[in-house]
C-alpha cells in the first residue's frame, strides 16, 4: 500500500506539469488465460509407487488491464512512467508498477532519479531476468568514457512486475484449497525492514559492450530467515541482519550479425543462525558463484540465441550439514513461461524474491540449484512479433561431501528435471477510427512439465484484445 500511494503521485502529477505533449501510449485491453495443471500424489501409508495418484486443476478467468507508457522531457527533468491497473473478473483491483517510474532532474552530464529505476546490466538472452532500484539513484554519462550510477537506496522488493507476479497468488491461492487446504501462501513482508545499494559502470563500443556491477543487500528483519538467532540475541525488530552481495560483470561481443555474451556473478554474504558445532560459527557463510552465457545470431527482423546458466551448489559436508551456501539470485523470475513463473514459482536458485530469501527444493514453489539452458527466437517487425522460446532446468545433486563448487559434470546432476516451452504471437492492426491508433491481438501457448518420476505437468494460454490510445 505504501508503494502504490507513492506510486500513485507519479501518475497525478505527469499529467499536472506536462507543458508540453508527453510523449508514449496508453494501452486497454482484455484477457483471458486458463490454466490446467496434474500432479502426482503418493499416499502417505503407501511406500509402493503403483498406489500414487493424479490430481487434476483446471484455472480459467479474465481481468481488464490498462498499461501506460508516457514520458515528458524538458531541458531540466525527465518524467517516465511505466505501471499497469487490472480489474479482475472477481472484482479486485490490483495495481503494479512497470519497469521504470520515476522523476530524474538532470543538470549537464549529472541527473538524479527518484523512483523505479531499471538496471541496465543483463542483456542478450536473458531479458527476461530483470532487475531494479525503488528508491534513488544518481547517474553521471561520461560519453566516451563510460556511464556510472549510484544506486543510494533501494526499498528492494524482488522487483515484482505484472507480467512476472500479476496472478501469482491467485493460482497459489487455488492451489492450496484444491491439493493442499491445511496450507496458507505466506503473505510477502512490505512493511519489514530492509536495504539495497550499489554502483555499475558501462562502457560500449561498437563492437563490444562491457559492465561491471555491485549491490549490497542487507535483509534486516525481512524473510522467514531473518529472525534465527532470535533467541540468542533477543532482537527480533532488527533482526539477524543477513546480507548478501552481488559483484557481476558483462561482456557482449558483436561482429556483424553474430553476437556472444557472458556474465559472472560472484555472491556473497551471510545467513546467521544458531551456534553450530561442525561449522563452529553462528553463521552460515554465503560463496556462490554464477556463470550466463549466450550465442547468437540477428538477421533482419529475426534473432536466435542459445543461452546457459549455471550456480554453484551448497557445500556440505560428510554428513550432509551445510557449511556455506551457494548462489542467491536477485531480482524477477528469470523464466518467460506463464506457468513457471507465476504456477510453479519456481527460480533455478536460492533467490531474494518479493517474501525474502526463498529456498526450496520441490518444483512447485522451488528455489533451487539447477542449470537452465534453452534456445529463445524472435521475429519483430513494426506490427507483427512473433517468439518461440524452449528450455530445461537440470537439477543439480546436493549429495553428501560436495564442494560446492561449478560443475558440468555428470555426477554433480539429479535426474529429475523441468522443461518449459512458449509460443507468443503479436499483431497490431492500424485503426481509422480517431479515438484510438491501433487494434491488436496477443495469443501465448505454452507450459511446464517435469520429469514421470516427479509427475508435474501445467498448460497455459493467453488471450489478449485490445486498443493503443
Amino acid at each position: 500500500m505504501r508503494k502504490l500511494i507513492i506510486y500513485s503521485y507519479f501518475i497525478i502529477f505527469l499529467p499536472i506539469s506536462a507543458s508540453e505533449k508527453s510523449k508514449g501510449w496508453t494501452q486497454i485491453s482484455w484477457m483471458g488465460w486458463g490454466l490446467a495443471g496434474s500432479r502426482k500424489d503418493s499416499d502417505p501409508l503407501s511406500q509402493e509407487k503403483e498406489d500414487r495418484t493424479y490430481k487434476e486443476l483446471r484455472i480459467n478467468s479474465s481481468l481488464i488491464r490498462g498499461e501506460i507508457d508516457e514520458s515528458l522531457e524538458t531541458s531540466g527533468v525527465n518524467i517516465r512512467l511505466q505501471a499497469d491497473l487490472t480489474a479482475s473478473s472477481e472484482s479486485k483491483l490490483a495495481f503494479f508498477a512497470g519497469k521504470n517510474l520515476f522523476f530524474e532532474f538532470r543538470k549537464e552530464n549529472l541527473s538524479l532519479v527518484v523512483g523505479r529505476i531499471q538496471e541496465e546490466l543483463k542483456r542478450s538472452a536473458f531479458t527476461d531476468w530483470m532487475d531494479g532500484t525503488d528508491g534513488i539513484v544518481i547517474k553521471a554519462n561520461f560519453k566516451e568514457l563510460g556511464r556510472i550510477r549510484f544506486d543510494l537506496f533501494d526499498f528492494y522488493s524482488g522487483y515484482s512486475l505484472f507480467e512476472k507476479n500479476g496472478l501469482r497468488n491467485t493460482i497459489l491461492n487455488t492451489k492450496n484449497a484444491r491439493f493442499d487446504p491445511a496450507s496458507e501462501i505466506e503473505v510477502s513482508n512490505i512493511f519489514k525492514n530492509r536495504y539495497r545499494g550499489g554502483v555499475s559502470y558501462r562502457y560500449d563500443l561498437p563492437y563490444l559492450e562491457t559492465g561491471f556491477r555491485f549491490q549490497y543487500l542487507n535483509l534486516q528483519n525481512w524473510g522467514r530467515y531473518a529472525n534465527d538467532s532470535a533467541s540468542e540475541t533477543g532482537n527480533v525488530s532488527s533482526g539477524d541482519r543477513d546480507y548478501l552481495t552481488h559483484s557481476a560483470m558483462e561482456l557482449k561481443l558483436k561482429y556483424s550479425r553474430f553476437h556472444c555474451f557472458f556474465s559472472g556473478i560472484l555472491a556473497r554474504g551471510q545467513d546467521k543462525t544458531g551456534w553450530n558445532r561442525i561449522r563452529k560459527a553462528s553463521a552460515i557463510p554465503i560463496t556462490g558463484e554464477a556463470v550466463l552465457i549466450s550465442t547468437g545470431v540477428t538477421w533482419n527482423f529475426w534473432k536466435f540465441d542459445v543461452f546457459g546458466f549455471l550456480p554453484d551448489r551448497d557445500k556440505r559436508s560428510e554428513n550432509g550439514e551445510v557449511l556455506e551456501l551457494g548462489f542467491i539470485g536477485i531480482g524477477s523470475s528469470p523464466s518467460p513461461v506463464f506457468s513457471t513463473n507465476q504456477s510453479l514459482d519456481f527460480y533455478p536458485s536460492a533467490w531474494i524474491t518479493d517474501r525474502g530469501l526463498e529456498k526450496q527444493s520441490g518444483i512447485q514453489s522451488g528455489k533451487r540449484q539447477s542449470a537452465w539452458t534453452g534456445i529463445n527466437l524472435e521475429y519483430q517487425e513494426s506490427l507483427i512479433r512473433f517468439r518461440l522460446y524452449i528450455a530445461s532446468y537440470f537439477f543439480l545433486s546436493d549429495t553428501k561431501g560436495n564442494e560446492g563448487a561449478l560443475t558440468i559434470s555428470k555426477s554433480g546432476f539429479r535426474k529429475d528435471y523441468l522443461r518449459e516451452t512458449l509460443i507468443e504471437t503479436l499483431v497490431y492492426f492500424p485503426s481509422e477510427n480517431t479515438k484510438f491508433d491501433f487494434l491488436y491481438l496477443k495469443a501465448s501457448l505454452g507450459g511446464s512439465w517435469s520429469d514421470s518420476e516427479s509427475g508435474r505437468k501445467e498448460l497455459f494460454f493467453q488471450i489478449v484484445s485490445g486498443v493503443v490510445l
